[in-house]
Formats: structure tokens, C-alpha cells, sequence
């Protein structure tokens, strides 16, 4: 295989892996609310929220932001390592970072560093002159 197939397929999976936290702390709203309606139907006296079931939804959410790392690792070795650079992949990376700027602080750090990074070495990605 090629470096350009390789370099396709794994910015593919990073890309894919990049929505791992929204998975996260969706099972973890999920698991919650399923914790508070049981609360709501035994009463307050007695509330049944299990060790487990708070340890499920806080080790979703640490998956979820484990996994995010992972993919920005691997788009970072298709893009720096593998020098996969197409103009899509430009733009998915511009809208992903600048969804990392509402996750703040360490977000809007990473989010802005790639945006700023990503508008400097524009030409590598094939455009030719300013991007409009």
C-alpha cells in the first residue's frame, strides 16, 4: 500500500474516533438519568444509586476523552507523519478545532493552536493563495 492510501485511511479513523467524547457523555447522561429516575420512584428517603453505576458513567466519559487523544494523535500522524494533506481534510480539521474551542480550557488551547497552525501551513494542503 501506498503512503497516500495509508495516510487516507487512518486520518479516516482518527476523524471517526474524534467523536468518541460525545459518545461518552451521552452514556454517562444515560446512565444518570436512569439513576435519578430510580430516585424518583423509591422516594428521597432512600436513594439506590449504585457504586457502579456512578463508576460506569465517570469511566465513559475518561474512555470517551482517552479516545479523542488517540485520534488526534493519529490525524496528526497522517497529516505531519504520513504527509496525507488533502483540501477536505483541511476543512474537517478547521471545523473540528474550532469545536475544540467550547471545551474549555484545555480545548480552546488545542483549538486554537491547530487553527492557527492549520492557517499557516495552508499551502501545503494545495491552496494556492489566501483562503476565503
Amino acid at each position: 500500500m501506498s503512503k497516500e492510501i495509508i495516510g487516507k485511511y487512518v486520518a479516516i479513523f482518527g476523524l471517526l474516533l474524534f467523536w468518541a467524547p460525545l459518545w461518552g457523555i451521552v452514556d454517562s447522561y444515560l446512565i444518570m438519568s436512569s439513576s435519578f429516575q430510580e430516585i424518583t420512584l423509591f422516594g428521597e428517603n432512600k436513594p439506590e444509586i449504585s457504586k457502579e453505576e456512578m463508576s460506569s458513567a465517570a469511566l465513559s466519559t475518561i474512555l470517551g476523552l482517552f479516545l479523542s487523544l488517540v485520534a488526534i494523535c493519529l490525524l496528526t500522524l497522517s497529516v505531519v507523519g504520513l504527509n496525507y494533506r488533502t483540501r477536505w481534510l483541511f476543512w474537517v480539521l478547521i471545523i473540528y478545532s474550532a469545536l475544540l474551542l467550547f471545551i474549555f480550557p484545555v480545548g480552546t488551547f488545542v483549538g486554537l493552536v491547530v487553527l492557527v497552525s492549520l492557517v499557516l501551513s495552508r499551502k501545503k494542503f494545495g491552496f494556492s493563495g489566501d483562503v476565503t
